[in-house]
């Protein structure tokens, strides 16, 4: 079960500490995860920010209603070699190979509701979870309040998020973009001239296949398999690298304290809050 909080509201000094005592009590005793509000970008500068308001309880994904997801993770700890450098070439492999699996999988998916079915047709979302990071910090003996750290994971990222985009791209180059784009435009061709121009000169450039790529859980920034270490909660701005975020907890967090469960959540909502612009039409245009 997942209970959406929403930290920025201003609520009494008194209410918000019963709120998350009662939260922080729950936290082992039932299958509870907080989730924060939040949006889904689009790695295509052509489609807005969504408003999510449903959770995707498989992976703990804040979704937009009714939307459909195609899920696949990729643990990148276990591409790093016995100094902890990454092999990307066989990382390459993998991104290209979820990104053509996952495509495959919209169409011969068995969606739940027509609503859904027509969003799978309209958007083709994957939610490619990048996991391990915790795992990897911890594997080259790095210290993960160094900002060092946090910028070679930020790279990481972006080669990640790079080449999910390049494949994405190929694809509709191949099968045709999602008609998200055609939606998104269609004010926009409706005026003609220039700016029609301009339009689909940008769809022609950044078009993509999927409307959403990749995702991340805020837990994933601790190594999976030990207590939480408080000190990785410096690694959280990594979180700005990915479409969207997952909330699934499945570290332990027992020995922590109250305060710092709350600081954990404070930290992701700040982060949260500096990507909270509306996503507006691509610059190209």
């Amino acid at each position: 079960m997942f209970l959406i909080i929403d930290i920025s509201a201003r609520q009494s000094p008194h209410l918000e500490a019963r709120i998350w005592r009662h939260l922080w009590e729950m936290r082992d005793l039932a299958p509870l995860s907080v989730v924060l509000p939040t949006v889904v970008a689009s790695p295509c500068p052509l489609l807005a920010e969504e408003r999510t308001d449903a959770v995707l309880s498989s992976v703990g994904l804040p979704v937009p209603r009714d939307s459909a997801w195609i899920p696949m993770q990729i643990d990148v700890s276990r591409f790093a070699a016995d100094n902890g450098d990454i092999r990307l070439g066989a990382l390459e492999k993998v991104l290209y190979a979820c990104v053509e699996r996952g495509d495959s999988l919209h169409d011969s998916h068995d969606w739940r509701s027509p609503a859904v079915a027509f969003d799978s047709w309209l958007n083709r979302r994957l939610a490619i979870a990048i996991r391990g990071w915790g795992n990897l910090v911890r594997r080259r003996r790095a210290d993960p309040a160094d900002f060092q750290t946090l910028s070679e994971l930020v790279q990481l990222a972006d080669f990640i998020a790079n080449t999910l985009r390049k494949k994405s791209q190929a694809l509709a180059k191949r099968k045709g973009y999602c008609p998200a784009v055609d939606v998104a435009g269609a004010n926009v061709i409706s005026r003609g001239g220039e700016i029609k121009q301009r339009w689909q000169k940008a769809v022609d450039h950044v078009a993509l296949r999927h409307r959403n790529l990749t995702t991340m859980s805020v837990w994933d920034v601790f190594p999976q398999d030990e207590p939480a270490d408080s000190r990785y909660v410096d690694l959280l701005p990594l979180l700005r690298c990915a479409n969207c975020l997952s909330f699934r907890r499945d570290v332990d967090i027992s020995h922590w304290t109250i305060n710092e469960f709350r600081r954990f959540y404070g930290r992701v909502s700040a982060i949260l809050k500096s990507q909270a612009a509306a996503g507006q039409i691509a610059k190209q245009v």
